[in-house]
């Protein structure tokens, strides 16, 4: 038997085994998966709703195009025809393992990482009063009425 899992990525449920490549809406650089399911070969998990200690390491390997989707409408008698096309921007993601316990699989940190350094506080200056302007006054020119001539 083989190891499986169900997991919801966004408000779809994927079945995955370890090495599967996924295409799935637009992830941004980050994919949270939540595991609704775990399945070793000999035991089966089920979360109520997720299953608590179990991980999936997943990694984003490109973005592709997916199929274009045409949007039409026309009003009959008239020769109106109108069209529009919409292509949707797509993920692939690799399964690269599906562990169960210990740490999670999203934040493991490498050995080589050093340890961060506390930044001084630098003191800031205060700000210097701008003197507000007055407006400007608005100078009026007085119209005068124009005579109609008669015939």
């Amino acid at each position: 038997m083989d190891k499986y899992a169900i997991i919801k990525i966004g408000s779809t449920q994927y079945k995955i085994h370890e090495g599967d490549t996924l295409t799935v809406d637009n992830q941004n650089g980050k994919v949270d998966a939540e595991v609704l399911l775990f399945s070793d070969g000999k035991t089966t998990i089920l979360g109520d709703p997720t299953v608590k200690d179990a991980h999936v390491k997943i990694k984003i390997t490109g973005a592709v195009r997916g199929e274009k989707i045409v949007v039409g409408r026309f009003k009959s008698k008239s020769r109106y025809r109108k069209g529009r096309g919409y292509r949707d921007t797509l993920s692939e993601l690799l399964i690269e393992k599906i562990e169960l316990g210990g740490k999670k699989a999203t934040e493991e940190k490498s050995i080589d990482e050093a340890p961060k350094k506390a930044v001084e506080a630098k003191p800031i200056k205060a700000e210097k009063k701008v003197s507000k302007k007055e407006p400007a006054k608005k100078v009026v020119k007085i119209k005068k009425p124009v005579k109609k001539g008669t015939k």
